[in-house]
C-alpha cells in the first residue's frame, strides 16, 4: 500500500508538470496532421483527432505512471527496466489494437492489424526503455562513496533531488526528513528511515529524533535540559539516557 501510495503521489505530480501536457498536444498534432498508417486517408479528421488524440493520451498516462512506479520501487536494474518496458510494449500495442478496430474501417484502408501491432510493440518498448535509461542516473547509486546519497531520500517525492539528510523526528507513524532543500513527511518507523540514512554519519540523541554529524552546530543547556542546535537554527533535545555517549560521539566528530 505504501509503494501505491507514493507512486500515486508522483504520479499526480508529474500530471501537474505544463510540459507533460504541452508534449501530449505536440504528438497529437503531428499524428493528426501527418496520418501514419493510413488513417489520413481512412478517417475524417473529426474522427481521426479523436482516434490519435486517445492513443496518445492513453500512452503517455500509462508511461508517467510506470516511470512513477520505477522511481517509488527505486528500481536501479536494466532487467526490471526492460521488464516494465515490455509491459509498457504491451499494454500500448492492445490500447492501438482496441481502437483500431473500433475507428479504423474498412481494413484495407489501412496496413492492417497484424501489421499494426509490428509497429507499435517494438516502438512502444523501445522508446519507453530509452526514456528510463534516460532516467536512471536520478536512482544510480555513484560510484564513489563520497558522493553516495542516502537511500532514504529516493523515498521523497518534494525533494529527491536533495543531497544530504539533516535530521530524522517521528511524528506518530510518519518520520519528518529535513534535507537540504526542506522537509518531508514518510509513512514509516524511525528505525527503518535510520537503517536508510547511511552513508550519512549521525547520531540518535532522543527516541524520536536523529542528527547528522554535519547538520549539528553546537550543544547548548536550557536548565536541566541538553540540546542540539543544527544549522538551519532548530534547537532538538538529547534525552539524559543518550547524553553521555551523544557528547563522546560529538567530541570525536569535532577532531576529526
Amino acid at each position: 500500500m505504501e509503494i501505491l501510495r507514493r507512486t500515486t503521489h508522483s504520479f499526480a505530480a508529474r500530471l501537474e508538470n505544463p510540459i507533460f501536457w504541452i508534449i501530449n498536444v505536440g504528438a497529437i498534432s503531428l499524428c493528426f496532421w501527418s496520418g501514419p498508417f493510413g488513417t489520413i486517408d481512412a478517417l475524417p479528421s473529426g474522427i481521426r483527432l479523436i482516434y490519435w488524440g486517445l492513443i496518445v493520451v492513453a500512452s503517455t498516462l500509462i508511461a508517467t505512471w510506470l516511470h512513477a512506479l520505477i522511481h517509488a520501487q527505486s528500481w536501479v536494474s536494466l532487467s526490471r527496466r526492460l521488464m516494465v518496458s515490455i509491459i509498457f510494449g504491451v499494454t500500448i500495442a492492445a490500447v492501438v489494437l482496441l481502437l483500431s478496430l473500433s475507428l479504423l474501417l474498412p481494413i484495407q484502408r489501412y496496413p492492417g492489424h497484424t501489421l499494426i501491432l509490428l509497429y507499435s510493440f517494438p516502438s512502444a518498448t523501445i522508446l519507453f526503455f530509452l526514456t528510463t535509461l534516460i532516467f536512471r542516473s536520478e536512482l544510480k547509486p555513484a560510484t564513489e562513496p563520497q558522493h553516495q546519497k542516502p537511500v532514504l531520500l529516493k523515498r521523497l517525492e518534494k525533494y529527491p533531488h536533495a543531497n544530504t539528510v539533516l535530521s530524522l523526528s517521528a511524528q506518530d507513524h510518519y518520520v519528518e526528513v529535513t534535507t537540504d532543500l526542506g522537509h518531508e513527511l514518510c509513512l514509516m518507523r524511525l528505525d527503518d528511515a535510520i537503517s536508510e540514512v547511511a552513508p550519512e554519519n549521525g547520531f540518535r540523541i532522543h527516541r524520536s529524533h536523529w542528527v547528522s554529524k554535519s547538520a549539528i552546530k553546537n550543544l547548548m543547556k536550557q536548565g536541566a535540559k541538553t540540546k542540539v542546535v543544527l544549522i538551519d537554527g532548530r534547537q532538538l533535545s538529547v534525552s539524559q539516557a543518550r547524553l553521555s555517549d551523544f557528547k563522546d560521539f560529538w567530541q570525536k566528530t569535532r577532531t576529526h
